[in-house]
């Protein structure tokens, strides 16, 4: 696992959700010592999710895959987001598609947002796909009329990241094994036609873009200011996330962009992985915004 935050992080950033929550909804009276809520890392009933980060290939450039959120949702509502959702003991135990349990999670949900059908699928799939053992094919979808590829290839986990409601989200990565048509294109739609009670938009971005084009702004959920009107001065705590940038369509919206979470699990992929990997021209470095290089001799 390839940890976007070490375990005592993780553990702070849910203590420090919930010290926030119960500030926020129960007055403190004078005198009173707030009571620490207990560990959510260690409560076996809190909600786990996950979401699935799908890396693919749009006409040959290496991009990731993305969904908005549907305005009618109750939570996080036409945000940009990756597929995924809470764990369901009832559909997502290790004896379904996959060993790990999460990892049903993921793919269960991608498939539930996105609506694909695998035999539907008539694109092509990569020459180069390597799998270690037949069991890589036997537990996925595969597609009879495109080299018996399945849809996705699971590369791997990063450790647990907290969400605002407190609950442990573990980032899945796959790969998908085709390679997909331009996401503003009327293919792309039928590929991918979503549900629209869950998604409103599926798109996806080249990597590249993603590690040029990053920026940052304050995290408003996170930061704490409060006005001193004896001395009339604000102050306060400002904690500032990355933010990612939306290519033009006909289907953004003002204000569309990846942050908050999305962006939080994204970053450090980008930084450590796809950066070095998917470099200018497979090789070399991309260089950011913030005039960082990212990148390293690695090439396909």
């Amino acid at each position: 696992d390839m940890p976007i935050l070490t375990t005592h992080q993780l553990e702070l950033s849910l203590l420090e959700i919930l010290r926030r929550r119960h500030q926020k909804n129960r007055p403190q009276k004078q005198n009173e010592q707030p009571q620490q809520p207990q560990s959510t890392t260690t409560n076996p009933s809190k909600k786990e999710a996950a979401i699935l980060v799908p890396l693919c290939t749009v006409q040959g450039t290496p991009s990731i895959l993305f969904t908005r959120r549907s305005a009618q949702l109750s939570s996080h509502a036409s945000q940009i987001s990756f597929p995924g959702g809470y764990y369901d003991e009832s559909l997502d135990s290790s004896e379904g598609g996959w060993k790990n349990r999460l990892v049903n999670t993921a793919v269960r949900e991608m498939h539930e947002e996105l609506k694909y059908d695998i035999n539907q699928l008539d694109v092509n799939g990569h020459s180069n796909y390597y799998h270690e053992s037949d069991d890589a094919i036997s537990n996925s979808q595969t597609n009879p009329q495109r080299n018996q590829l399945p849809f996705m290839t699971i590369l791997g986990k990063t450790q647990p990241v907290p969400s605002m409601t407190g609950s442990k989200v573990t980032p899945i990565i796959g790969t998908i094994n085709y390679d997909l048509p331009n996401s503003t294109s009327t293919q792309f739609t039928t590929l991918f036609p979503g549900n629209p009670d869950e998604v409103d938009w599926i798109f996806t971005v080249p990597i590249c873009d993603l590690i040029s084009g990053e920026t940052s702004e304050p995290l408003q959920r996170w930061s704490t200011n409060y006005s001193d009107e004896a001395n009339g001065k604000k102050s306060g705590h400002e904690f500032w996330g990355p933010v990612f940038p939306i290519p033009d369509d006909d289907e953004k919206r003002e204000g569309d962009k990846i942050w908050g979470l999305t962006a939080i699990v994204l970053r450090p992929l980008l930084k450590r992985v796809f950066g070095p990997v998917f470099g200018k021209d497979g090789l070399g470095f991309i260089e950011t915004k913030r005039g960082e290089k990212i990148g390293a001799t690695a090439k396909l």
